[in-house]
């Protein structure tokens, strides 16, 4: 069970041509997907690597009808302003609402885990 109103979340990371790259998004997809269900989470890439926010909607079943989209960057940017709510506005109707979430780099947990890293890294821990 979904949290809120949300009959699907749609993990959204950047894009990149480099195969390497998308290594640990997919990873973290499979974790969220093992433990919260397949058909409540799909991963889908911004630019330059496929599947994309359009592609991932094409496939959701017409039961789908709330959509939250998480950005996977550490913070907003044009992309978030600018491109990704256009995105949306593209795909949205009114059988389909798409909300854009803030990026995880908001939320204090991630905050807290950078932090946790940078003082293992300074030996401060």
């Amino acid at each position: 069970m979904l949290r809120k109103e949300y009959d699907h979340i749609i993990l959204l990371a950047h894009g990149s041509p480099d195969p390497l790259w998308k290594q640990p998004f997919e990873s973290l997809y499979q974790q969220v997907a093992q433990a919260y269900g397949e058909n409540n989470v799909s991963l889908a890439y911004m630019e330059l690597t496929a599947p994309s926010l359009e592609d991932v909607i094409d496939i959701l079943g017409k039961e789908v009808r709330h959509i939250a989209v998480l950005p996977l960057f550490l913070a907003v940017g044009r992309h978030l302003r600018q491109d990704v709510p256009a995105q949306i506005a593209l795909l949205q109707s009114d059988d389909l609402q798409i909300e854009l979430l803030p990026p995880i780099g908001d939320d204090v947990l991630v905050k807290n885990a950078m932090q946790t890293v940078i003082a293992n890294h300074l030996g401060k821990v």
